[in-house]
């Protein structure tokens, strides 16, 4: 069944305008440089003149489609920001944008077609859980995502089905039974607030901390 798109789309902001027409397209000039694919990226900015009398940018909205990063392939990305304190040598392509680390409301779409497009990734990062419910587990070939659970269709021709729940918002649970669960620790930068499975595709929103990354040489 194809996925049922779930809509990332935010709030329109006026046109850029002014100084936030070359600092947005600037932003977004480096944005593509942190992923390895992007398209249809989309950088809206409110009230950009306070990066010059404050060194603040009061609000930042973000939106991506077809996104590939750390391997990872993502449908739909929607972030926005408030409040971040700009590095101003950035106006000049030096370093990055933000020197603090700020907290991102991120919504993502993640299809069933991106899950199985990142399997390497994905083999990489949870064998070691799903091998608590199938300890003879090689290598996943392919993914398949409905309301109910994650069906993982492996090598040997076993079909595993689990069922992904939030249990609190930095914390997932994978669980085949009621007595056979496996916890997923998402780490403190991570505040997952709803996490849903539709047909082939899953939608989740909350909140990201951003790190700067520290300085080079």
């Amino acid at each position: 069944m194809p996925p049922q798109n779930v809509s990332t789309e935010l709030v329109p902001l006026p046109a850029n305008r002014g100084f936030s027409r070359p600092l947005a397209a600037l932003l977004r000039w480096w944005l593509q440089r942190q992923v390895t694919q992007v398209q249809a990226l989309q950088v809206s900015l409110q009230d950009a003149s306070q990066v010059w009398l404050s060194g603040c940018l009061p609000y930042i909205q973000v939106s991506a489609q077809n996104i590939i990063y750390q391997k990872m392939h993502l449908q739909e990305v929607a972030l926005t920001a408030q409040a971040i304190r700009f590095h101003l040598p950035f106006l000049q392509k030096k370093g990055q944008p933000f020197v603090e680390p700020i907290t991102v409301k991120i919504q993502a779409t993640i299809t069933e077609q991106n899950v199985n497009a990142s399997l390497p990734y994905i083999q990489e990062t949870l064998s070691s859980y799903l091998r608590e419910f199938y300890s003879e587990i090689g290598n996943i070939q392919a993914v398949n995502i409905d309301p109910d659970g994650i069906r993982w269709l492996l090598d040997d021709h076993t079909q595993l089905r689990t069922q992904i729940n939030l249990v609190t918002p930095n914390e997932l649970m994978l669980s085949s039974d009621p007595n056979n669960q496996v916890m997923i620790s998402l780490g403190t930068d991570v505040q997952i607030q709803e996490l849903k499975l539709q047909p082939g595709s899953i939608h989740l929103s909350g909140d990201l901390l951003i790190r700067p990354a520290a300085p080079t040489g």
